[in-house]
């Protein structure tokens, strides 16, 4: 990735790396993006807790 990321493609770096380790490349332009985008870091936090929350409710059993 030679190229800055958008904020879509951010999201959906972030959301990928929920399910597969991304690419070292894909994590240092991840980084670099969060670290000048005030609203993907927003994002990327939000993301984190509603992750967090579900593997709470998953690991009790409760079907989301």
């Amino acid at each position: 990735m030679n190229k800055p990321l958008t904020c879509r493609e951010t999201t959906y770096l972030v959301i990928s790396a929920r399910d597969e380790a991304l690419k070292r490349e894909q994590l240092d332009a991840l980084n670099a993006h969060l670290q000048t985008c005030s609203y993907c870091r927003v994002a990327n936090a939000q993301f984190g807790a509603l992750y967090a929350q579900l593997d709470a409710l998953l690991a009790r059993g409760v079907q989301p």
